[in-house]
């Protein structure tokens, strides 16, 4: 009796527990879902959630679809998790809707959001 209860607090624990340690979340605010228009620049903005890690970074793409496996361009890599923004420099970009994807890491551990809404890059 005592050994099937031990064995089911220990389900019970490791059925709750975050895999990724205490906490690693990263959520992308802006562009919102109802999207923005830019022309030279845009502020990329997020929340995120690094609880207990000291070496976690954020790296910034833009995609012009949901799928990360392509079309994806790199503009910032190792952001500090400090901050909650960062300026693009969409100027030489070609005009088009563009997602942003936050990918979150630290060590092996990684997360990533896409924004709900597009930035329309348009240079009139």
């Amino acid at each position: 009796m005592k050994t099937s209860l031990l064995i089911c607090v220990i389900l019970l624990l490791v059925s709750c527990s975050d895999p990724w340690g205490p906490g690693i979340a990263i959520t992308v605010t802006s562009p919102p879902a109802g999207g923005a228009q830019a022309d030279n620049s845009y502020i990329v903005n997020w929340i995120l959630d690094v609880r207990g890690y000291s070496h976690a970074g954020i790296d910034l793409f833009v995609d012009t679809d949901l799928d990360p496996k392509s079309g994806l361009i790199q503009i910032a890599e190792s952001l500090s998790v400090e901050s909650t923004g960062f300026l693009w420099d969409c100027s030489l970009f070609p005009e088009d809707d563009y997602y942003v994807r936050a990918f979150l890491y630290e060590g092996s551990s990684s997360v990533y959001d896409y924004s709900e809404g597009t930035v329309t890059v348009s240079h009139d």
